[in-house]
C-alpha cells in the first residue's frame, strides 16, 4: 500500500450530502453533524521547513510577471505578497497552501440571510452568470454556521454562488503563474538563458508543485486550472453543501484529511492522520484542493487528460474530467458518477465559462 495515497470522500459526508438532498427542489431532514468527524488520531509531526534559498534571496519580491494575453486573463488579480510557510507538499496541509494578498472583497458573514443579503447588493446571481454576465470579486471568508436551515433550493444556491467566485479567483492566479511558466519556457527552448530572478521564481514554482525545476513538460502539466463545475461538484459532494460540521467550524469543503501535522487554525476536533484538514478560510480551502489536483500522484491520470484537452484546442469541462478523479474517493467509480449526478441536476457545467470581473 502506499502510504502517499490519501482517500477523501469519508462515508458520514455522504450521508451529509444525502440528509441536504440530491437536487435543489427537495430538503431533506439534517444529519448529525458531529458525526462527520472521524475519531482516528495520530501523532502530529512539526511542519516542513522553508526551502534555504527563499529566506536569503531577496529576488521573488521583484520578479515582473510578463503581460499575459487581455483575452484571457485581462482580470487577473496580480499578485503582491506571498507568505512562505513552510513547504509545499502533496497533502496541502493550511501551512502550505500558498496565500497571496489580492484584489478581492473579503466577507465573512455571520448567517445565511446576511450572505444571501450581501449577494443582492451586488446584484450578483447565478442565473445572471448563466447569461453571462461576470462574477463579482466577492471573496467569502467562511461558511455561515446557520447554512443548514435553508431549505435546498436556498442552501445551495448560496453554496454555489459563494464558493464560484473563489475558484474563480484561484484559477486566475494559476493561469498567472502558468503564463509566466510558459514564457521561460520558450526563453529555455530557443536556447536563450534565464536571469537569476526567473531561476529563482522557476524554483519555487517547482518546489510548490511538487516536481523537479528542469522536468518543464511535467511543470507545464501540472500548473493549470481546475474547472468550476467540478469544483464546485466536489466541495458540494464532501462538505454536505457546506453543512457538514468540519466545513462549518474549520472550512473543511473538498474532503481532504491529515497524513500528519499539527492544525494552523483552532477547531475542536484533534489533529493526526486520517482527521479532516482544517483551514483559515474558504479561499485556503480552495487553494489547497486545487494545488493536491494539481501536485499528487494519484491525479496523474486528470493532469494528463487536462493536457491532451488543451492540446486539441477542447475546453476544459469538468463533467469530463472527473472522470480521471475515481482515487479522490475509496468509492471509485461509483463516486464519480454520483458527482457527475449532482453536477447535471444542478447545471454545474454553466460556470465552466465564468469570468472574474473587478470592481
Amino acid at each position: 500500500m502506499q502510504s502517499s495515497i490519501r482517500h477523501y470522500a469519508f462515508p458520514a459526508v455522504w450521508l451529509a450530502v444525502l440528509a441536504t438532498g440530491l437536487s435543489l427542489g427537495h430538503r431533506m431532514p439534517d444529519a448529525d453533524a458531529t458525526a462527520m468527524i472521524s475519531t482516528r488520531v495520530g501523532a502530529p509531526a512539526d511542519p516542513a521547513e522553508p526551502p534555504p534559498f527563499l529566506a536569503r534571496s531577496p529576488f521573488p519580491a521583484a520578479l515582473t510577471f510578463v503581460a499575459p494575453p487581455p483575452t484571457e486573463l485581462d482580470q487577473v488579480a496580480m499578485v503582491t505578497n506571498r507568505d512562505f510557510t513552510g513547504a509545499h507538499g502533496r497533502f496541502a496541509a493550511p501551512g502550505n497552501a500558498v496565500r497571496r494578498q489580492v484584489r478581492l472583497r473579503a466577507v465573512n458573514p455571520r448567517t445565511a440571510d446576511e450572505l444571501a443579503g450581501l449577494f443582492r447588493e451586488a446584484s450578483y446571481t447565478l442565473q445572471d452568470v448563466r447569461q453571462g454576465e461576470a462574477v463579482p470579486p466577492i471573496k467569502v471568508e467562511r461558511v455561515p454556521e446557520d447554512l443548514g436551515t435553508k431549505d435546498g433550493t436556498s442552501r445551495k444556491t448560496l453554496f454555489i454562488t459563494a464558493l464560484l467566485p473563489v475558484i474563480l479567483e484561484v484559477n486566475q492566479r494559476v493561469l498567472v503563474e502558468r503564463d509566466q511558466l510558459l514564457y521561460l519556457k520558450g526563453k529555455l527552448d530557443s536556447g536563450a538563458g534565464l536571469v537569476p530572478i526567473e531561476r529563482v521564481w522557476l524554483e519555487q514554482l517547482a518546489d510548490r508543485y511538487d516536481t523537479p525545476a528542469d522536468n518543464l513538460d511535467e511543470l507545464v502539466r501540472r500548473v493549470d486550472v481546475v474547472p468550476p463545475s467540478m469544483a464546485i461538484a466536489q466541495g458540494g459532494v464532501e462538505s454536505g453543501w457546506g453543512t457538514s460540521f468540519a466545513a462549518r467550524t474549520g472550512n473543511a469543503l473538498f474532503g481532504q484529511i491529515q497524513a500528519v501535522g499539527q492544525h494552523a487554525v483552532s477547531v475542536s476536533w484533534k489533529p493526526g492522520a486520517g482527521m479532516p484538514q482544517p483551514f483559515a478560510n474558504v479561499g485556503e480551502a480552495v487553494e489547497a484542493y486545487v494545488l493536491n489536483l494539481n501536485s499528487h500522484p494519484a491525479y496523474a491520470a486528470f493532469r494528463k487528460e487536462r493536457e491532451a484537452m488543451r492540446q486539441r484546442g477542447e475546453p476544459l469541462e469538468g463533467f469530463r474530467l472527473i472522470g480521471q478523479l475515481a482515487r479522490y474517493s475509496e468509492l471509485g467509480q461509483s463516486y464519480v458518477r454520483f458527482v457527475r449526478q449532482l453536477m447535471n441536476e444542478n447545471n454545474l457545467s454553466d460556470f465552466d465559462k465564468a469570468k472574474l470581473s473587478s470592481f
